[in-house]
């Protein structure tokens, strides 16, 4: 065969290989310039996005501080301008709108308010970030998608506010982008009573527990008269915003809650969740919180004028001590029975002994009776006399002298007792819910000797000590817990759904467009 039929193949194998590497060159220069547009997109999609969700963090502080908010009920802006029968809640017939950028109207009662939270924005250097060679702006609206009142426990009104924010975020310069960011930022009720312990501090042995204590729980609903109830091995949860520390043989049934992480020794500067020594334990999981949980402060009752007592042993002429006469008062052997008719009666500094028995008569919603100070001794109780399941008895303590000096232990029940129901049998001397201890002071709460009871102890500003050995039925809150005795915790259950407080702010929703 002639070589001569193949001359210059390899001219035209080199064009078309050169042809192929210029479509591949070419090929690559496109994808590197897509990739570099489809760069620029996203970081100005990103920064556009950012700045609508400065927009959104903007607004939520706003409307989450109470220094540049307040809400609703006061009466500059009182809650019947508002009609909260619908959602988005409504004012004038329309929805209820603050807004810092003209594409929305605001529409609120309060021409401060308005003015407030546009100027959050719009006020210099508010609403404008720089970007590299760009500049970000962002701005807000948002609107009030439901507003709910109730009774706060502790006294007052409460209100909760569910608001849809919508932020929008944009770029200016050589390529403009514009982010919408709308999130649902809901203040939720939740139960003042959620836990059989709970300690509002931040330190190392806000709750410590030492000795021979179980805590679990159990659910008082379905109980009646001086039926047991029957405990359960779970549900006994436990909670601080700082650390657990226990030993000896406590055994916690139930979960411990905590925005700290971490089990081991505790130092002031790196506090951990837990630490166990000895045969202590926590039966259920370590649950952190996303941030630590403020119960509100009570509202503080006014003090009584009435200088204290002194200690009353037996019935007669206590009525004339407390500062009663016989509409609210009686006395028969050594029972001193007070009843407020549904009016809330202030008492002084009351101090029972020699198997004195305070029975305090309930209503439906819960009677109220204000005592400066309480303390027991001598065998003497504190009791509630109802007459229905659904009755109860909210005992307020001052925590105050008539001089407004304080009183350093103003619940001190150091060898009584706080025990029982009387009058209705088909309410349970376990049920909790029926005689609550509220206190708003940062004193002491006492509970030595071999008191116990089935009741709440509602004192978030409060130092807690048992050192006894008789078992409480229900919950106790607060500043710091100790319980170095053998009086074991049981958690009514029943108690999750009675008394409610706001809780913590927290975004429900999230979601972004670009346009």
């Amino acid at each position: 065969m002639s070589m001569d039929d193949e001359r210059g193949i390899a001219l035209v194998l080199a064009l078309f290989l050169m042809s192929i590497m210029s479509v591949l060159g070419a090929s690559m220069m496109f994808l590197s310039q897509t990739e570099t547009y489809a760069s620029m997109n996203y970081r100005t999609m990103s920064q556009a996005r950012y700045a609508a969700e400065t927009g959104i963090q903007k607004a939520s502080n706003f409307l989450l501080d109470s220094s540049q908010y307040a809400i609703p009920g006061s009466v500059a802006d009182p809650l019947s301008k508002y009609d909260r029968t619908v959602s988005p809640v409504t004012y004038n017939g329309q929805p209820v709108v603050l807004s810092a950028t003209s594409a929305q109207a605001s529409n609120y009662p309060v021409g401060a308010v308005r003015d407030a939270f546009n100027n959050a924005f719009n006020t210099a250097p508010n609403g404008k970030l720089t970007a590299g060679l760009g500049t970000l702006t962002y701005t807000a609206y948002a609107t009030l998608i439901a507003m709910q009142t109730f009774e706060s426990y502790g006294g007052g009104s409460a209100v909760v506010q569910t608001w849809q924010i919508t932020g929008t975020g944009g770029l200016s310069g050589s390529r403009n982008a514009t982010v919408e960011v709308v999130a649902v930022i809901e203040t939720p009720k939740v139960s003042a009573n959620s836990y059989a312990a709970f300690a509002t501090d931040n330190t190392c042995g806000a709750l410590n527990f030492d000795g021979n204590v179980t805590i679990n729980s159990y659910d008082s609903t379905s109980l009646a008269g001086a039926a047991v109830p029957t405990m359960s091995s779970s549900g006994g949860n436990v909670g601080t915003n700082g650390n657990l520390s226990i030993s000896g043989s406590v055994d916690v049934q139930g979960n411990l809650y905590t925005p700290r992480t971490g089990v081991g020794a505790c130092a002031a500067g790196a506090v951990d969740a837990l630490t166990q020594i000895g045969h202590a334990s926590v039966g259920g999981s370590i649950v952190q919180l996303p941030t630590a949980v403020s119960y509100p402060t009570p509202v503080v009752p006014a003090v009584s004028p009435l200088a204290a007592t002194g200690t009353i042993n037996g019935a007669a002429g206590a009525c004339a001590l407390i500062g009663l006469t016989a509409a609210n008062c009686a006395e028969s052997g050594n029972d001193v029975t007070i009843n407020g008719h549904g009016s809330t009666l202030s008492l002084p500094f009351v101090t029972l002994g020699s198997h004195t028995n305070l029975i305090l008569v309930a209503s439906s919603p819960s009677a109220q009776y204000n005592f400066n100070a309480i303390k027991l001794a001598g065998g003497s109780t504190v009791q509630v006399s109802a007459t229905s399941p659904t009755q109860g008895v909210i005992f307020d303590v001052v925590g105050k002298n008539p001089d407004d000096s304080l009183i350093p232990t103003p619940i001190d029940f150091v060898g009584g007792t706080f025990a029982s129901v009387t009058g209705c049998p088909s309410c349970s001397n376990y049920d909790a819910s029926m005689l609550q201890f509220v206190y708003a002071g940062t004193g002491e709460i006492d509970l030595t000797g071999n008191s116990g009871a089935a009741t709440t102890f509602y004192a978030p500003n409060a130092e807690v000590v048992f050192s006894g050995t008789a078992d409480l039925y229900g919950s106790v809150l607060g500043k710091r817990i100790h319980n170095i005795g053998s009086g074991n915790i049981h958690y009514d259950r029943r108690l999750q759904h009675d008394f409610w407080v706001a809780g913590h702010a927290m975004q429900a929703s999230f979601s972004w467009k670009r346009y």
